[in-house]
């Protein structure tokens, strides 16, 4: 059974690029770092990497900011 992989991840994922990420890129970069394919929140499950790359954004977690992507440090649900 393969893990899923917390929205947290994607945060930090692209946090660990400077510049940030054009969406295309960020979810190449996704597909790339976590093959399985299976994403969460703490409140849903089961989401696929365009669901929870939209979840983020929908949450504030990741802004847009002139096209790219860039995540907001400091801002998530506690571990």
């Amino acid at each position: 059974m393969s893990e899923s992989v917390h929205g947290r991840e994607i945060v930090a994922l692209l946090a660990a690029q400077p510049e940030g990420l054009k969406e295309a890129d960020l979810l190449s970069l996704i597909e790339q770092q976590f093959p399985n394919g299976l994403f969460h929140t703490c409140k849903v499950k089961d989401m696929n990497k365009a669901q929870i790359l939209a979840s983020m954004i929908s949450k504030g977690r990741i802004i847009e900011q002139d096209g790219i992507l860039v995540s907001k440090v400091g801002c998530g649900c506690k571990q």
